[in-house]
């Protein structure tokens, strides 16, 4: 009975340490449950804190990216306005010119004139001084009848009245050479105020481009901003194709409505070249001139003469001739065949959108407006969404 009490005496004991350790057990294990739980919540609390800053490093990148752009673009437009000033002060400079040309002539003219009743004015006085007071009476007194008499009064006073028609348009013409005179000191004036403005206005133009050149060189030769300068180009490469693609949309649509439209087919090797100058840039995978890097380019660059005609190189509609960020003055041409095309960093344009141009028609100006720091002109030819090789598609030459 006693080993039965021992027996049951320790069989309680054991239970009782073994529930002791299972309560421990299961203590011990929420414990690290709840450790783990609690290193999850900081861990996604971390995540989530991490991807906020991700994000708005992000959004602070993209504004600088942006930033630059338009930097460039307020540059851009800034000379863009001055030349605009500095064409119409060029433009008022050779109206002055045709002004002052027709001034001197007139003058010239005058004073010939002047010269020449000059010299007729001081004959006769020195004639009527050689004669004396009396020099007009001794033909009449010296007639030889009355109607010898009257024939000379009627001389002598048809002689005074052209010398005194001589003396009054010697003071007349005298008076209008004064006037020319005048007239032609105020053009001068006005002449010499234009060319002080143009040569002001050049300097301004001249400041603006150096302060562009930093830009970009600081952008060329700094690692950071070269970074920066890639991701502005890329920038500008979204916001170029989102435009193509509204563009085209809206081309369809408007071609659904006017059904009855008559499409010309374009053919390989027909359209006219875009400008004059020498190709430094082709289609495909190229070297960007100015930030020395490879990039897919899906157009051709053209070199040329700052202010060189810009030409449809097929007939269509103006669709979008404003500044487009990266790409400075741009100009688009739908052509009504599922072909658009593109042309970049003009220095000026010479037609709005809604306008109607035929093949070979001026478009505008080159120039160096956008990501560029050389004059060029960027062209790009699309089927539809895909950009195609121009030089395939332009005349041989």
């Amino acid at each position: 009975m006693r080993r039965r009490s021992h027996i049951l005496g320790v069989s309680i004991a054991v239970t009782l340490s073994l529930m002791m350790m299972v309560d421990h057990t299961v203590l011990a294990g929420n414990a690290t449950l709840q450790d783990k739980i609690k290193k999850e919540r900081s861990h996604l609390q971390q995540l989530k804190q991490e991807i906020q800053e991700t994000k708005k490093q992000h959004k602070e990148t993209q504004e600088q990216h942006d930033a630059v752009l338009q930097s460039i673009e307020s540059l851009d437009q800034e000379l863009h306005q001055k030349q605009k000033e500095y064409g119409s002060i060029s433009q008022d400079i050779r109206k002055t010119d045709q002004e002052l040309g027709k001034l001197n002539q007139q003058t010239n003219q005058l004073q010939a004139s002047l010269e020449q009743r000059e010299r007729s004015v001081k004959a006769r006085l020195r004639r009527l001084y050689m004669e004396g007071q009396s020099g007009w009476f001794r033909p009449l007194l010296s007639s030889g009848s009355y109607s010898q008499f009257q024939r000379r009064l009627t001389y002598l006073s048809s002689l005074a009245n052209w010398e005194q028609e001589l003396l009054s348009r010697y003071q007349s013409d005298m008076n209008e050479f004064i006037q020319l005179k005048d007239q032609q000191a105020r053009v001068r004036k006005t002449l010499l105020r234009n060319k002080q403005r143009t040569a002001k206005n050049l300097e301004v133009m001249k400041g603006i481009k150096g302060k562009k050149q930093v830009v970009l060189t600081t952008l060329k030769r700094q690692t950071r901003s070269h970074e920066q300068a890639l991701s502005a180009l890329e920038r500008a490469e979204e916001r170029k194709e989102s435009l193509l693609d509204t563009l085209r949309q809206s081309s369809q649509k408007a071609d659904t409505d006017q059904s009855k439209r008559v499409v010309t087919v374009l053919k390989k090797g027909e359209l006219l070249w875009p400008a004059d100058g020498r190709v430094v840039a082709a289609f495909g995978r190229q070297k960007h001139p100015t930030f020395n890097t490879f990039l897919n380019k899906k157009g051709i660059e053209i070199q040329t003469r700052e202010g060189s005609d810009i030409r449809a190189v097929f007939g269509g509609n103006v669709v979008f001739a404003d500044w487009l960020k990266g790409y400075g003055l741009v100009l688009i041409l739908d052509h009504h065949n599922g072909f658009f095309s593109f042309y970049a960093h003009a220095s000026t344009l010479a037609v709005t959108t809604g306008n109607d141009v035929a093949s070979g028609d001026v478009i505008g100006q080159t120039g160096a407006s956008g990501l560029t720091d050389k004059t060029i002109l960027y062209f790009e030819l699309r089927n539809g969404t895909q950009p195609v090789d121009p030089e395939k598609w332009l005349v041989r030459r």
